[in-house]
C-alpha cells in the first residue's frame, strides 16, 4: 500500500501531509502460547496456577475473515474499560470519545515475521502522537474470540474478531509486538533486560533474537552514565560454555553461533544475576515457584502486581530479576511497618502476620484486597498522560476535550 508523506521520522513512522503520523509494518498479534489469569477467562477452567495457556493457531489468526475484522479497526490509548473495569468496546457510541487513528493494511508477515499479524497504524490524534513519540509503543488487540477448552488450564482459541488495537506500557503478546523504532521503550537498558528474561524463559526465540539484535546502548558499555543495571558478560565458547558469576560490564555475544546456544548462554546469565538480585525470604516452596512461572508467561500479570504494590507501599524499590512471589511478601511485610501499611493489611492478616510462612493464595488475597483499600483510600483517578494502566474512559474524554482546544487555537492562527 502506498502513502504519500512530509516527513520521515524514523524506521517506521512518517509524517503525513495533514500532520497525522504514520505507524507501518506493526506486528498487532501473534502465534502460539499467551497466558491469561482465571478471572479473564472466567468461562474456563485454570490450571493450579490460576492460569489459562490459550493458544493461537496460523489457521485462525490468518484467516480472511480474522484479519479483515481488523481492517478500519480503531487505535486507542490503553484498553477503555467500563465502571466495572471490564474491557469496553469501541462502538458508534463512545468512538468519537475514545479513537486516536485507525488501522488498515493488515496482513500476514513475512520471513523471519511469518507467525505476526502486521499493520499500519494512521494516528491523527494530537495527544495520540505526542504518546508514540514519548514512547508509548506496545500494542494489544481487543477483540471477541471462542475457546475450545483442552484441558484444565489450556484452551484453542478460534473465531478471532477484532474491535480495537490499544497503545500500551506492557502488552501481553510482548516487545515483538510494538511499534519498531530507534526510541522504542524497549530501547531502555531495564525494560530491555527484563523482556530478555522473559523470552528466555517462555522460549520464545524470535522475540530473544530481536533483543539481542536491538541491545540498548548502556547494554554493551557505550554509554558513560551508570543508572544502577547490573550486567553480565556472557562470551559464548561453546554449547557448555560457563558463564562466570559476578562479571563486571559489558554483554557480549557470539553472533556466529546459533540462537539456541546464544538462548542456553542468556538464561544462565539471569539465573546468575536473579540468585545475586532476589534476597532469600524462608523457603522457597511450591507457590513461590509457580508464582514466578505465572510472572514469566504474562507481561500483564507483572504490571498488574508491580502497580499493587506501588499502591500499598508508595515509592518501594524492585530489584531486578525479583520474583513476583517474593515482591508480594517483602511488600507486605515493609508496608505493615508503617502506620498507612498497618491500617490497610492488619485488617485482613490480623495481627503479627507471618508473610514467609504463608501459602501464596493467602498473599495474594491479602496482597490484592490491600491494594483495592489503597485504591479507594486515594480516591483519584490517574491521567492517560502519564500512560498507567489504571487510566479510565473519562480521562480520555478530558484529553478530547484538550484535542479540541489545540486545533481550535491552531486554526485561528
Amino acid at each position: 500500500m502506498k502513502y504519500f508523506f512530509n516527513t520521515r521520522l524514523g524506521p517506521n513512522r512518517y509524517l503525513l501531509g495533514d500532520g497525522s503520523l504514520l505507524c507501518k509494518d506493526v506486528p498487532i498479534a501473534r502465534l502460539g502460547d499467551q497466558a491469561y489469569r482465571a478471572e479473564d477467562l472466567p468461562e474456563l477452567t485454570p490450571d493450579d496456577d490460576g492460569e489459562i495457556i490459550v493458544t493461537r493457531s496460523a489457521d485462525e489468526v490468518f484467516s480472511p475473515e480474522a484479519m479483515a475484522s481488523f481492517e478500519g479497526m480503531t487505535v486507542v490509548i490503553l484498553h477503555p474499560e467500563d465502571e466495572a473495569g471490564e474491557i469496553l468496546f469501541v462502538d458508534p457510541k463512545n468512538w468519537r470519545e475514545l479513537t486516536i487513528g485507525h488501522a488498515c493494511n493488515v496482513r500476514r508477515g513475512q520471513g523471519d515475521q511469518s507467525d505476526l499479524l502486521i499493520a499500519d497504524l494512521v494516528i491523527k490524534d494530537a495527544l495520540g502522537i505526542q504518546a508514540i513519540n514519548d514512547g508509548l509503543r506496545q500494542v494489544s488487540c481487543g477483540y471477541n474470540a471462542e475457546y475450545d477448552e483442552t484441558a484444565p488450564g489450556r484452551a484453542n482459541q478460534y473465531d478471532i474478531r477484532g474491535n480495537h488495537i490499544a497503545l500500551v506500557p506492557n502488552g501481553r503478546a510482548g516487545v515483538r509486538c510494538s511499534i519498531g523504532d530507534a526510541q522504542s521503550m524497549a530501547s531502555k537498558a531495564k525494560q530491555w533486560f527484563a523482556s530478555l528474561r522473559k523470552a528466555v524463559k517462555t522460549k520464545d526465540s524470535a522475540a530473544a533474537e530481536e533483543l539481542l539484535n536491538n541491545a540498548p546502548a548502556n547494554m554493551v558499555g557505550d554509554d558513560d552514565e551508570d543508572d544502577g543495571v547490573t550486567t553480565v558478560v556472557v562470551k559464548v565458547e561453546g554449547p557448555d560454555a560457563a558463564v562466570p558469576h559476578g562479571a563486571p560490564a559489558n554483554a557480549v555475544t557470539d553472533e556466529s553461533s546459533d540462537i539456541e546456544t546464544r538462548i542456553a548462554a542468556i538464561e544462565a546469565a539471569v539465573k546468575a544475576l536473579t540468585d545475586k538480585l532476589s534476597p532469600p525470604v524462608g523457603d522457597a516452596d511450591d507457590d513461590e515457584k509457580k508464582e514466578e512461572k505465572k510472572m514469566t508467561g504474562d507481561a500483564g500479570y507483572q504490571q498488574d502486581v508491580l502497580s499493587r504494590a506501588e499502591l500499598i507501599l508508595p515509592g518501594f524499590s524492585l530489584p531486578e530479576g525479583s520474583k513476583m512471589g517474593t515482591l508480594k511478601r517483602e511488600v507486605l511485610g515493609a508496608a505493615l511497618r508503617t502506620a498507612d501499611g498497618l491500617k490497610l493489611i492488619e485488617p485482613l492478616s490480623g495481627k503479627n502476620p507471618d508473610f514467609a510462612k504463608m501459602s501464596m493464595a493467602t498473599v495474594d488475597s491479602i496482597f490484592n484486597g490491600a491494594s483495592e483499600l489503597a485504591k479507594s483510600r486515594n480516591n483519584s483517578g490517574l491521567s492517560l498522560a502519564v500512560f498507567t494502566a489504571n487510566s479510565q474512559s473519562g480521562d480520555v474524554a478530558a484529553l478530547n476535550e484538550k484535542n479540541k482546544d489545540f486545533w481550535a487555537k491552531k486554526g485561528a492562527k
